[in-house]
């Protein structure tokens, strides 16, 4: 299981800034602190994390690409689905 702490501490290691981020900050869109290479870097780590919790993170889904629903729109919205596909690779 991932935290919002975890994914932002990512998010900040990525970006190699120390910048006032919070789970409800914009990952995408016109907000955005993170640039879209920021966020396949942020997604590939995620599937690195994964792959240790013993599952694959798929970031490149139907759902994740949806600008309606999208599981990028800010760190809980990231964190939500990582742990929804932790949980459902347990089953």
């Amino acid at each position: 299981m991932l935290s919002n702490i975890e994914l932002i501490d990512l998010v900040k290691r990525v970006i190699d800034e120390d910048v006032d981020i919070d789970p409800q900050s914009a990952l995408i869109g016109g907000d955005s602190l993170i640039d879209s290479m920021a966020l396949v870097q942020i997604c590939l780590g995620l599937e690195e994390m994964s792959q240790s919790e013993g599952f694959l993170f798929d970031w490149t889904s139907e759902k994740a690409m949806s600008s309606l629903n999208s599981i990028f729109k800010t760190p809980e919205t990231l964190v939500k689905e990582y742990n929804r596909q932790f949980a459902e690779s347990m089953k």
